[in-house]
């Protein structure tokens, strides 16, 4: 056997001192009070710690922003040649001001003189009045190039022809007039037989005297039969002289009724035919009007707004365009109100108080590049809408003028700009948040 091999086979005795194997076996009691009141210590600082600290709950939804008065962008809504370009750069403009005019078949200057047509026209349609027409002397243009909108004023024009001969002949009118004189003609004559009627009846009145007389004297014998009969005939005569008159007048009378419902008829007709030619009219010039709209759409550009004018690309006469081009944006005048719009899920939704901070990182400019934008809770509708299929609450969130992040860069505001919320709820302690599902197990256990 070799060396290697004896130590190999040799146990390994362990020497210890009598001191050091009393400490072994029990250690002393100065170190076990000790650790016991260090793991106690330990334990009441984590138990005060988890008291003490609190953090919030982060609830994430999408955002929307917007603004109350964005910049407007003057899109080109056909191709051409810009004809006219009538705005510069920074120059302030007027709602609906003209700013440029896209080659088109037809002219605006006769346009223009077709739309004052149509604004003095406007009166007449809807006027109860039928002269209102040779009040406001309307002058309608023979001729016009207005492209498009060319069937329609051919149309209205027909019917302004019409209209106007017609109040111009006014048959109806006139016809009334002669009525009338025929009316004040009759009534004299009715006058003239109320006279004559007057003068029979006291005709009469003495001729029936007389009789009443002369029966008498025949009745004494004093006169003759002849004379009797002489005197009834003379009466006879009065009354049948006076059975004319009355007859006379009464057909007077008659005829004087039967004219003025002739003029009521005349009068009725006539009504009738002004409000057909005034809805024919108002029909015609409201197609003008629609064609009117949509060639404005096609080949003006004006300002929705008031504001201040910022050009780009375009800028002069004579360039050519194409549809969905911007031509040029207005910036509004004001103040631009921001806010944003979060759709929050009904899950953790009751959490959202009015106050609450908001953390919204925007999907174009990323977050730990430009920062997040720091706001509060505005708003909370009291009623779940439905977006995308989805029940959500909708909260409001209020910006300053601009869009300033953490990082102090501002942001551009872009209609429609989309991002993630971050609402920061109140905050609840480490402990509390232990005890939650604990105390929920408790509630199930007893209720189960």
């Amino acid at each position: 056997m070799t060396t290697r091999d004896i130590n190999k086979e040799q146990p390994k005795i362990e020497l210890r001192s009598d001191e050091v194997n009393d400490i072994l076996r029990r250690p002393p009691r100065w170190i076990i009070r000790w650790g016991i009141s260090v793991i106690t210590l330990i334990l009441l600082l984590l138990i005060a710690g988890s008291v003490i600290f609190k953090y919030p709950d982060k609830i994430t939804a999408p955002i929307i922003i917007n603004s109350e008065n964005m910049p407007v962008r003057i899109v080109a809504k056909s191709n051409g040649r810009m004809t006219s370009f009538l705005v510069k750069e920074n120059q302030n403009v007027k709602r609906n001001q003209l700013m440029a005019v896209i080659e088109n078949p037809a002219k605006y200057e006769d346009y223009r003189v077709l739309k004052d047509l149509c604004d003095s026209l406007s009166a007449v349609a809807t006027s109860v009045n039928s002269d209102a027409f040779f009040l406001k002397k309307i002058t309608v243009p023979g001729r016009l190039e207005v492209g498009m909108m060319q069937n329609d004023f051919v149309s209205l024009s027909a019917t302004l022809s019409e209209f106007s001969t017609f109040l111009q002949n006014d048959y109806h009118r006139k016809k009334i007039e002669k009525i009338r004189s025929q009316i004040g003609y009759q009534r004299n004559q009715v006058n003239s037989a109320a006279r004559k009627l007057k003068m029979a009846d006291e005709q009469k009145m003495l001729t029936k005297r007389n009789f009443e007389r002369d029966s008498i004297l025949f009745g004494q014998k004093v006169i003759s039969p002849a004379d009797l009969e002489k005197s009834r005939g003379a009466l006879l005569t009065v009354f049948q002289e006076y059975e004319n008159l009355t007859n006379s007048m009464n057909t007077l009378q008659i005829s004087i009724q039967q004219a003025e419902q002739t003029i009521f008829d005349l009068e009725q007709e006539r009504s009738r035919s002004v409000q057909e030619y005034q809805r024919n009219l108002k029909g015609n010039l409201e197609n003008l009007k629609a064609t009117m709209a949509s060639w404005e759409q096609l080949y003006l550009l004006a300002s929705p707004v008031d504001g201040r004018v910022s050009l780009s690309q375009y800028w002069k006469e004579n360039q050519n365009i194409h549809t969905g081009d911007v031509v040029a944006t207005v910036i509004p005048a004001g103040e631009t109100k921001i806010f944003g719009k979060i759709f929050l899920p009904l899950n953790g939704a009751g959490k959202v108080k009015i106050g609450q901070r908001v953390n919204i990182k925007v999907d174009n400019y990323p977050y730990l590049e430009y920062g997040m934008l720091r706001e509060t809770v505005e708003q909370i509708s009291e009623v779940p809408a439905v977006i995308d299929n989805k029940n959500v609450y909708v909260v409001t969130v209020r910006f300053p003028r601009k869009l300033l992040t953490g990082f102090n860069t501002e942001i551009p505001c872009n209609q429609e700009m989309t991002g993630q919320a971050e609402i920061i709820t109140n905050d609840i302690s480490i402990l509390k948040r232990l005890i939650f599902p604990i105390r929920h197990l408790i509630d199930k256990v007893t209720h189960s």
